[in-house]
């Protein structure tokens, strides 16, 4: 029997909330958005500087506190865009919860069977190709070193979907993960959905992968024909094994069937009976059914736009033959690395969860081209959707002469997982063609929005100068391997509709210091680099040291270019401009946005301002008072909870300058890097970092 992989402790890194801010988040447990067999799901709020919409699951039962820990153990390990975000976790007396990201739309079941919202072929078939591509990644063998996930309960109503309809796989009580290699596991006692469940497992209580593809293949039954699996004596699978020709087509939803889609929703049926066969050894693997929905979505718009005749799926061997073609595809990625010089330590495998494609692909993704964001001096930036419907932005660069050093950044990009840092979805390294894909955010960058007309007001822009920092202070700290950004500006810092900022901009410049050693593969900060740093031996980091600095300084730029909205004045001229105003009049007031200079917000933004201004300084003598990213994020926590209070008594008071620039004090004999590892002071203006 495989046994389960022990818990470890992955799920201890993400945020721990007590039974009080539970009760406070789901506002008592008002708003109850769905029900499953261990818990209860609950619409919240994270708290006042997140404005994070997010789904609280409380579990029915206390004695449930096994399947519980096994349940956050899973979700805990898992990063993948089609799989729903683990925001943290609560491990109370009377109470256990899980707190993941809110998706918007709900669920697949209550869409096709509870509502009347249209949802076109192309639209099902990433939402299919979404749900294929999550467990293809729990398939395999990636999470630790030799274990693989069953979900265990795939069905309509654990598919959730956000506003593009992009499927988010969610609830994994019933999950497994197994590990030495063994891919099954028998289970004393069965417990699931009936309608959707294996019958293998049903009635031998084995667990394995396949029983996720055979639920999987129901789940393309009801996309094609919006019914239920099992509705009265109705049983759809048996329907579809015995139908044929027309009697088939007439199972098809006809709002989707018509000439131009009949031969996608044939191989479509064709796939899923395949993925139902009672054989499981039989049934194709989740990365093989990933396959071939992509060529299908390929085909039909081929097919759409009359530039292909016959299906891409015309056969068993013509997606085996594409798999070949993907192996050769993964071998030609690598020759760009091959061609370069013997200096090259990027290796194509650093990526993390990252897609190769084709440039043929990238062609299908944006359209042939066709949707224009913006372009700059290296590169151009398109729109595109996926095939499971995932909005990116293609970044296509102009020349490939700095190719190693952009290529650098966004490995460094694929390792970081942060809720305000852009995730990087895929790349495209074929020839001389240098191509990055990323998560899209709807509103653009910071710049943009400050020379737009959009209402801004205080709140927003108080909220993005927090998250922002706070995703600084996370590369800055030892868990992310230190990274220095270097590139920190109004253009790196994206906006979703929500206005959550997304730092970006990972190029060249980014730093990452991981540790030497022996230990180096165990963890980030090894022993061998605490003993170098303690010696105070910086030489061999200093680059990293730079952009550390550097990124405390430009954030600066940043905090002044929100409270003035100015995006037409570089950051250096900003900074003198508020020094002269600040000097002269002992207030910064003059520089002030017009339209968020309500008599009781003016002593929030001289607070913003000083700040600023103290992580911009220059000086020798006074960079002593520079403050580290840790203290920068925490000084912004308490200047908005004192605004948010003023406000909510509608006192006027002032919180003194005293207050409002408390810094920590100095630590003798501790080096640049402990100080922004752990936000102490420098130790003396003697230190040799000295940058903006």
């Amino acid at each position: 029997m495989a046994k389960i992989l022990s818990m470890g402790d992955t799920w201890q890194n993400f945020r721990s909330f007590t039974e009080v801010e539970i009760e406070r988040i789901t506002n008592k447990y008002g708003t109850p958005i769905g029900k499953g067999g261990f818990g209860e799901v609950y619409k919240g709020i994270l708290d006042d500087d997140d404005h994070d919409l997010v789904a609280v699951k409380r579990y029915i039962r206390e004695n449930l506190r096994k399947e519980f820990m096994e349940e956050l153990s899973i979700h805990s390990q898992m990063s993948h865009k089609n799989v729903v975000k683990l925001i943290g976790y609560c491990i109370g007396e009377s109470t256990l919860t899980l707190v993941t990201e809110y998706i918007s739309k709900g669920n697949l079941d209550d869409i096709l069977h509870n509502s009347d919202t249209a949802i076109p072929l192309d639209i099902r078939l990433g939402i299919a190709i979404g749900c294929a591509e999550a467990l293809s990644y729990m398939h395999s063998m990636h999470l630790s070193s030799d274990s693989l996930i069953c979900h265990g309960d795939i069905k309509p109503a654990n598919i959730l979907l956000n506003d593009n309809f992009t499927a988010k796989v969610s609830d994994f009580g019933l999950s497994r993960l197994l590990s030495g290699g063994i891919t099954h596991q028998y289970i004393s006692k069965v417990i699931g959905s009936i309608d959707y469940m294996d019958p293998v497992y049903l009635h031998a209580g084995r667990l394995t992968p396949r029983n996720d593809v055979y639920s999987f293949g129901i789940v393309l039954l009801e996309l094609v024909t919006r019914k239920r699996v099992k509705q009265g004596d109705m049983n759809l699978i048996g329907i579809v094994d015995c139908a044929k020709g027309k009697g088939l087509r007439k199972l098809f939803d006809e709002s989707i069937a018509d000439k131009n889609t009949i031969k996608t929703l044939e191989d479509i049926v064709k796939l899923a009976t395949e993925c139902l066969r009672l054989d499981s050894q039989n049934r194709p693997q989740m990365n093989n059914v990933v396959k071939r929905l992509r060529m299908l979505k390929t085909d039909m718009k081929g097919r759409q736009e009359n530039a292909h005749s016959q299906s891409i799926l015309a056969s068993h061997h013509a997606w085996l033959s594409k798999g070949k073609q993907d192996n050769a595809q993964l071998k030609k990625s690598f020759s760009f690395f091959k061609s370069k010089s013997s200096k090259s330590k990027i290796i194509l495998t650093e990526f993390s969860n990252v897609r190769i494609f084709t440039k043929e692909e990238v062609k299908e993704i944006t359209e042939n081209y066709s949707y224009l964001l913006g372009e700059g001096r290296l590169a151009k930036f398109y729109k595109g959707t996926l095939e499971d419907n995932t909005a990116v932005v293609v970044r296509k660069f102009l020349q490939t002469d700095s190719n190693e050093a952009f290529i650098n950044g966004e490995v460094v990009l694929s390792q970081i997982v942060h809720k305000n840092i852009i995730k990087i979805l895929g790349c495209c390294l074929e020839a001389k063609d240098l191509i990055f894909t990323y998560e899209y955010a709807d509103k653009g960058s910071l710049l943009d929005i400050l020379g737009s007309q959009e209402d801004f007001p205080l709140d927003i822009r108080m909220r993005i100068a927090i998250k922002t920092a706070e995703a600084l202070q996370y590369l800055h700290s030892s868990a992310t391997g230190i990274v220095g950004h270097g590139s920190v500006a109004r253009s790196t810092i994206l906006l979703d509709n929500n206005f959550m900022p997304k730092l970006t901009g990972f190029s060249g410049a980014c730093k990452l210091m991981k540790g030497g050693g022996n230990n180096s593969s165990k963890s980030v900060i090894s022993n061998y680099l605490l003993e170098k740093v303690l010696d105070s031996d910086p030489s061999r980091f200093r680059s990293v040291l730079i952009n550390l600095e550097s990124d405390v300084c430009r954030f600066g730029g940043v905090l002044l270019a929100l409270i003035s909205r100015e995006n037409n004045v570089r950051s250096n001229d900003l900074v003198a401009e508020f020094t002269r105003v600040y000097q002269r009049d002992n207030s910064g007031k003059a520089m002030f946005d017009k339209d968020i200079i309500a008599e009781h917000d003016i002593a929030v933004l001289e607070e913003i301002g000083r700040l600023a201004l103290k992580c911009t300084i220059l000086n020798a003598e006074e960079m002593v008072m520079r403050p580290t990213m840790k203290e920068v994020t925490e000084q912004l926590r308490k200047i908005r909870r004192s605004w948010k209070e003023r406000t909510m008594t509608e006192a006027d008071s002032q919180v003194t300058e005293t207050n409002a620039t408390t810094v920590m004090p100095m630590e003798p004999r501790l080096p640049n890097l402990m100080r922004h590892l752990f936000g102490y002071r420098r130790i003396s203006t003697s230190d040799p970092i000295r940058t903006c």
